[in-house]
């Protein structure tokens, strides 16, 4: 250990300089981060407070929620009872719990195909979030409640057959686990986890809001609201820096603990196995930015944010949590956790230079415009899509933009401006698209899977859509309105428009019950929408709306949140309202709320 010690002790060095720094910089309350090896961790680091109070210093046993990192240790659970014979990975989840049903465009029995491998890889075809409870529905309810409302819901896709993020999949994986052990889940979790791994799981997240040695979460400068209760599965584990080191020790131990091989090997590298184009295994995401596989799992909800990683061929682990989430998608904390594991994976002399473009520096091509026409269509990855269009002769893609696309062959294309993106390969079947590769420039390797060409408008544009066009609003973690808007466009179809239009599909002869091309089901009901399963309320006046939350609530709104809600309202026509929503929010900056 000693000499692990003084291998990484520049690093510890650094980042005792560093952290510092960058929490000042993005108003981070606490952050807690631990480098581990096989033997154990060599360091765990601890910053500032459980809250802005500054009342309590974080330390090696203060609380953090997993978020989403829960995932892991709900795989593991669920691999210990496979492990005991209890039940096996490939039985159906309707096995267990018969009262189950979901609804789908293929076959009114098709939800009696998911298994619970299909519910760990998230390739079920559920949707995100059930009815009640979760990150999106603020509805209070008990447990069952949760789990019984994800019933009724509509598979986007065959089961197996694509895949897309679930939180729901993963409650009902402990929902199941109860049914079959007879144990309340973290009774469970406790004792065939906890205790043989010596380490304390918390799931009571009312007991962990007023402790007070627990990370309070925080949305900038104002306490977010108190983590989910219902989110066994996916994300209301809590443990102490020194605990989670523990569980990353155990799987960079491939499943050994204390001398004791708790979970077969078998089973940890099965949640680490992936097809070498996808990137999600088994409650486990796996990078391969670097030419090398790296499992890990991010998590973030309710003001906080969670990052571990661990790599047994090179013996590196390294996990982190804080209790500030304003900006995820360039939190520090991620830059942190992926920073410190580069450097202890250079110690062990691998390279850690990220994949590039294969077809960077090659010439471009002339291809046949029949041969481009066939890429077109639809795209769907794991948290967007992608529409690939022929324009001129030419294949542009839209994501985060319009991006032309410049052939090197008749798969491999380089973008003409790659801020976002460095290149795109697609990849076929018997001369048919069946995915593809973007290659960003930050952050690795997206896969989306082709989904096909939408049906070409003019659509039925009926007189009776005009009902539920308007403004939508949903209430993000309890305290963060998100709008969206719905109208009938151009072409004649109903669309629905988040940070950019998608058009509704009407299902069959209902009047109601509408897909996006991508396979989402958007249902209209009443005064709301669902989409998800997550509830959009219809906003008839949204400027009386946002001034009632903003003088209800103990913060400030985000000035971006206002510009959502005005270019919704623009995107409408309801251009005066646009307008009144930006005065609005001038005075909420003026003068403090």
């Amino acid at each position: 250990m000693d000499e692990l010690k003084s291998k990484y002790r520049n690093i510890i060095e650094d980042l005792q300089k560093e952290i510092p720094e960058n929490m000042n910089k993005e108003d981070m309350p606490g952050l807690t981060v631990a480098l581990v090896t096989k033997e154990g961790p060599v360091w765990l680091g601890c910053f500032g407070y459980t809250d802005f109070s500054k009342t309590r210093a974080v330390d090696t046993d203060t609380l953090f929620c997993l978020q989403s990192t829960t995932k892991t240790v709900t795989t593991v659970a669920f691999l210990l009872a496979v492990q005991d014979g209890l039940v096996a990975l490939d039985d159906p989840l309707v096995k267990y719990y018969p009262e189950f049903y979901v609804n789908s465009r293929v076959d009114n029995n098709e939800y009696t195909k998911i298994t619970f491998r299909h519910l760990l890889s998230h390739t079920s075809g559920l949707a995100r979030e059930s009815r009640v409870g979760g990150v999106f529905n603020c509805v209070p309810c008990t447990w069952e409640e949760h789990i019984q409302k994800i019933s009724g819901s509509w598979l986007k896709f065959p089961v197996g057959k694509g895949f897309s993020y679930s939180n729901a999949g993963m409650d009902l994986i402990v929902y199941s686990l109860e049914c079959i052990t007879g144990e309340k889940y973290p009774d469970y979790v406790q004792r065939v986890l906890g205790d043989p791994l010596g380490i304390r799981f918390h799931y009571d997240t009312k007991e962990m809001y007023t402790a007070s040695n627990s990370a309070k979460g925080h949305l900038g400068g104002h306490r977010a609201a108190q983590v989910d209760p219902v989110g066994l599965g996916c994300g209301a584990a809590h443990l102490s820096i020194t605990d989670q080191a523990a569980f990353v020790q155990f799987l960079l131990n491939q499943g050994m603990a204390n001398g004791r091989q708790v979970l077969k090997e078998e089973y940890i590298h099965a949640m680490r196995s992936t097809d070498k184009e996808r990137w999600y295994g088994l409650g486990t995401c796996v990078d391969r930015n670097y030419g090398i596989s790296i499992p890990y799992h991010p998590g973030g909800g309710f003001g906080l944010l969670s990052e571990m990683y661990w790599v047994p061929e090179y013996n590196s682990g390294v996990c982190a949590f804080t209790n500030q989430e304003f900006n995820p998608s360039e939190s520090y904390i991620g830059i942190l956790a992926k920073k410190a594991l580069e450097r202890m994976l250079e110690a062990h002399g691998v390279s850690i230079k990220p994949i590039t473009f294969p077809f960077q520096d090659a010439p471009a091509q002339k291809i046949d415009t029949l041969l481009l026409e066939r890429l077109t269509g639809v795209y769907r990855g794991a948290w967007d899509n992608t529409t690939i269009r022929l324009d001129n002769g030419a294949l542009y893609l839209e994501y985060g933009g319009n991006h032309k696309l410049i052939p090197h062959n008749e798969t491999a294309f380089s973008i003409t401006s790659p801020k976002l993106l460095k290149g795109v390969i697609f990849q076929l079947d018997k001369g048919n698209p069946v995915s593809l590769k973007m290659y960003l420039t930050s952050n690795g390797i997206v896969h989306m899977d082709y989904k096909g060409r939408p049906p070409e408008p003019p659509g039925p544009n009926k007189k009776e859509w005009e009902k539920v066009t308007g403004l939508y609003q949903m209430i993000l973690y309890r305290t963060e309105p998100i709008h969206c808007a719905v109208k009938v466009e151009d072409d004649g179809y109903l669309h629905v428009r988040w940070e950019r239009s998608q058009r509704l599909y009407p299902y069959k002869d209902t009047s109601n019950i509408f897909f996006m091309f991508n396979g989402d089901a958007v249902i209209f009901e009443e005064d709301h929408l669902l989409n998800d399963n997550v509830t959009w309320k219809k906003i008839d006046n949204p400027v009386n709306t946002l001034t009632e939350l903003c003088e209800n609530l103990e913060y400030d709104l985000p000035e971006w949140e206002f510009d959502v809600a005005a270019d919704q309202l623009t995107y409408l026509g309801r251009n005066d309202e646009a307008k009144e929503i930006q005065q609005l929010k001038k005075g909420i900056v003026n003068h403090g709320g």
